[in-house]
């Protein structure tokens, strides 16, 4: 079908007329919509200098940028600055008529409904409060939010009666108070009702992990007779990840870092529990307690086995007398073995395998390891191997190569602590004393040898050089005898205390409890004046506690309060004195 000429000039005079609308529209908006950028632009910039004026602390500049900004995109940051400036100038009042208007233009938005309680709150202006709460209840229907926020505001006063109240009306008006876990949790910890803020704490925790630490700062306080029922709830099945964190978390603030352990062990290996184990591990190793941060390193590798954190298990391992564990994580010999950068293995790996092979009794193969990496070695890290080397061979009985040991290093070696230590197991205290002090590695044992030497006045003590030199063979039993020994030999002076205290503590490691409370009875009730004596009784106390005698553990326990009323121990006997009395029937 054919067009006629005249047909297809109007199709092109009607495009050309819509182009023209067109253009003629994009100029008529292109002033208005510049200046609505402009306006954007303006109220930006005065949000901004709202916070520059706030963070300068020129409050009352600030005030009425903010308060412009309340009609901007950002109304709601400029609130919570408008808040926050009300606040320093003691004009919180000011802050109602913007809410008011703020709530009828967005009655759904959550923060303005918080910022008005809050402001009413601290007016203290209670009737205006309820009010506002029923009037967003009514204008959002099926929400927790109103009650979420009124019984946050009531716990902070610690109205705790009122806090549960609402908590039940919420329940009656939303039919479940699965949204609120997190309120009910702070309500029943404040007012004591433990096993409940557990539960709920649970709940909240597998919405929220985040929440962990708030757990734990909640549920910290629970009374040693209610600590079992918490942790029941949190080791509950099915496992659950953030509650075990939050239970591992409430262990190491009770003293019992094993128990935090035993929470995290058997979960199963992914991303979740890994983070889990490493986090507990980061914990361990600020607080020193090597066997526990080694366990959950290797726990975290089993999910994914990087350099660092071998590095990092192998490192726990040596430091818990574990050289074995160090050594199967970093093998000098066979697969994994193989060395393809030798300064940074000297500075990270080498080191912990020469100590790992002196401590098992193979001193020539960590020697001929130190000398391989010589070169590569920091003169700090040199000194601290020597030593190793040294006491490899002394832990193989070979004093002679010991002392060549210290030799081969030079006048470094002979004045190294290494050649202290082997001057305390010949029993020359004289020269112990001086070169122990020198050593840069604080380790308890060094500390419980220069507390020892130094409350020993002699310079020979060939009796206290066998017990420390069985310690470092890894004879625990005949060190233990012999540091009683010596305690006899020593009797006139006042080391007497701290000789029995070792003795008694290497009996307690070897779970021989009935030598190690001879021990202790022996302190308290023939040195009652030294250091040794408050610490004595105490694990006494609890050693009596573990074999089931709960009546004498709590006399031993009274007498340490009554006693040694001064002493840093006593928080740690009220603890105990809980427990006991929690074994006794009828006592709680």
């Amino acid at each position: 079908m054919s067009r006629s000429p005249s047909a297809g000039r109007g199709t092109r005079v009607a495009g050309r007329g819509f182009r023209a609308s067109l253009v003629f529209l994009a100029f008529a908006l292109g002033a208005p919509l510049a200046a609505l950028r402009a306006q954007r632009a303006e109220d930006t910039t005065a949000f901004y200098k709202a916070l520059e004026l706030e963070s300068a602390g020129k409050y009352k500049e600030a005030a009425p940028l903010f308060r412009t900004a309340l009609n901007t995109s950002s109304a709601v940051s400029a609130l919570l600055g408008l808040e926050r400036v009300y606040a320093e100038v003691g004009w919180s009042d000011s802050l109602l008529p913007p809410l008011d208007t703020l709530i009828r233009r967005n009655p759904h938005e959550s923060v303005y409904r918080s910022v008005q309680l809050r402001t009413l709150q601290s007016l203290g202006r209670e009737e205006q409060l309820r009010t506002a709460i029923n009037h967003w209840v009514q204008d959002a229907p099926g929400d927790p939010s109103p009650y979420r926020e009124y019984a946050r505001l009531l716990l902070q006063r610690g109205l705790t009666a009122s806090a549960d109240s609402v908590i039940r009306s919420a329940r009656q008006a939303l039919g479940s108070t699965n949204e609120l876990q997190l309120e009910i949790a702070q309500l029943r910890a404040a007012m004591g009702l433990w096993e409940e803020s557990a539960q709920a704490w649970r709940l909240a925790l597998a919405s929220s992990p985040y929440l962990e630490q708030a757990a734990i700062y909640a549920l910290t306080p629970t009374p040693p007779a209610t600590r079992a029922a918490v942790r029941q709830v949190l080791l509950a099945s099915p496992v659950d990840v953030p509650a075990r964190r939050a239970l591992a978390g409430l262990e190491m603030g009770w003293g019992s870092p094993a128990d935090g352990w035993l929470a995290l062990k058997d979960l199963p290996a992914d991303s979740a529990s890994a983070a889990a184990w490493t986090d507990f591990a980061s914990r361990a190793e600020l607080e020193e307690r090597w066997p526990l941060a080694r366990d959950a390193l290797v726990a975290a590798l089993r999910w994914r086995r990087t350099p660092e954190a071998t590095l990092r298990a192998a490192n726990a391992a040596v430091r818990a007398g574990d050289p074995g564990a160090a050594l199967a994580l970093l093998p000098v010999e066979g697969p994994g073995s193989q060395v393809t950068d030798s300064a940074r293995a000297a500075r990270t790996s080498v080191p912990l395998q020469a100590r790992a092979l002196a401590m098992v009794g193979r001193p020539a193969a960590a020697e001929r390891l130190v000398e391989r990496f010589d070169r590569w070695f920091t003169p700090g890290t040199r000194t601290v191997l020597t030593r190793a080397v040294a006491l490899g061979w002394v832990r193989s009985g070979d004093m002679a190569r010991a002392r060549a040991s210290l030799s081969s290093a030079g006048t470094e070696g002979d004045s190294s602590d290494a050649a202290g230590w082997l001057a305390l197991y010949e029993g020359n205290l004289r020269t112990a004393r001086v070169l122990l002090r020198t050593s840069t590695e604080a380790t308890p044992e060094l500390a419980t040898a220069l507390a020892i030497v130094a409350r020993i006045h002699a310079d020979s003590v060939p009796s206290l050089g066998r017990a420390f030199l069985m310690l470092a063979r890894n004879d625990s039993a005949g060190a233990a005898t012999a540091f009683v020994e010596a305690a006899d030999r020593q009797a006139a002076s006042d080391a007497t205390s701290i000789l029995l205290s070792t003795a008694a503590q290497l009996r307690a490691a070897l779970h021989d409890d009935t030598q190690a409370i001879a021990l202790w009875r022996r302190i308290v009730e023939q040195t009652a004046s030294t250091p040794e004596a408050p610490s004595a009784e105490l694990e006494w106390a609890r050693a009596l506690r573990r074999h089931g005698d709960a009546a004498a553990a709590v006399a031993r326990l009274e007498h340490l309060i009554l006693t040694y009323p001064q002493s840093a121990l006593v928080p740690q006997a009220r603890r105990e004195l809980d427990l006991a009395r929690a074994g006794i029937p009828g006592t709680t």
